[in-house]
């Protein structure tokens, strides 16, 4: 069954991993560990050339903390405000505000080169290391410039305000003041993409499966690589199919039918899905599962973990091979 990536509306360009917080959701696997540095400008250059030829009319910038490189972020929002391609929004968890002043001057410099809103990420996983006052600050400085401020999500905006705004407070502290349920209104509210660090974090709150019953659920995931939207791009030139992170093809090979031998694991999953990619690492690799998991993408993330951190696998479409040992 071929597979080809030829044409893209809109999606995330990804400048870094590197972030100041290690939320329990994430799915990229950021944290303050994560190595890479920040997109270089002939990477963007690269990336947007790409983008334009297939079609592409807007991004965002997300990382990682994409802020906690102001100098090079500038120079990146500079950029695509020169090509043809929109800039929707950067997402940023607020964690690097400092000062009414320094904020300011940064925020006029990105507006003056195109950034017209910004994303606000505002939650119980990101309040275990954020106060929600570096935020409610961003936002208003944002507010004087005339830049749009959405907070993601508005709907859990009245559950952080409820604490102390000025300091922390453990997703513990939220579980119990708003019940065991919580963490399924998280799951619905942020429609939170299983991915990452956050298969971790809900393994205790949802329902689980055997294997066996999830094997039998899926012959193939051709229809799980959606790739016209939400796709993301990271610093290194891996495109990231929307809701896969982990699971890449190069830039290079956009408009080009995915080669078995360079994606051996990409192409086994899109024809013969989990089950396939569960025979070969249980027969060739040895891989043990564990009882339950909560979704076949949770056995695939396990698996996928497995070959690359216990067996040394480098293959282009387990990429980049952080993800995999940052969890």
């Amino acid at each position: 069954m071929s597979f080809i990536v030829n044409k893209l509306q809109s999606g995330g360009l990804m400048t870094n991993y590197q972030c100041s917080v290690r939320c329990a959701h994430c799915r990229h696997n950021a944290s303050p560990e994560r190595n890479g540095g920040f997109i270089s400008e002939e990477m963007t250059a690269k990336i947007l050339t790409k983008l334009e030829e297939f079609g592409c009319n807007s991004i965002h910038i997300e990382g990682g903390e994409p802020f906690l490189f102001p100098e090079e972020l500038l120079r990146t929002v500079k950029q695509i405000n020169e090509s043809k391609i929109h800039l929707e929004h950067i997402v940023t968890n607020s964690s690097w505000y400092q000062n009414q002043k320094d904020t300011k001057n940064l925020l006029k410099q990105l507006q003056q080169n195109g950034l017209r809103r910004l994303l606000l990420k505002v939650g119980p996983f990101q309040n275990e290391s954020i106060p929600l006052k570096k935020v409610q600050n961003v936002a208003q400085v944002a507010e004087q410039l005339g830049i749009n401020s959405i907070i993601w999500d508005n709907e859990i905006y009245p559950d952080v305000a409820a604490f102390d705004n000025t300091k922390t407070h453990t997703l513990k502290k939220y579980i119990k003041t708003y019940g065991d349920g919580y963490m399924k209104k998280l799951a619905e509210c942020f429609n939170v993409t299983f991915a990452g660090r956050s298969f971790a974090a809900y393994e205790k709150f949802l329902e689980k499966y055997s294997v066996c019953d999830l094997l039998l659920q899926n012959n193939g995931c051709h229809n799980d690589f959606p790739t016209e939207t939400h796709f993301h791009v990271d610093l290194f030139g891996n495109f990231i199919f929307s809701h896969t992170n982990g699971v890449t093809i190069n830039i290079d090979d956009l408009g080009k039918e995915i080669d078995p031998k360079k994606y051996p694991y990409l192409t086994i999953l899109l024809n013969g899905g989990i089950k396939s990619l569960y025979k070969l690492a249980s027969t060739k690799y040895d891989f043990y599962p564990k009882s339950t998991y909560i979704s076949k993408c949770h056995l695939c993330y396990d698996i996928r973990s497995f070959l690359v951190t216990q067996k040394g696998i480098d293959s282009p479409d387990l990429q980049p091979l952080e993800f995999y040992f940052e969890n």
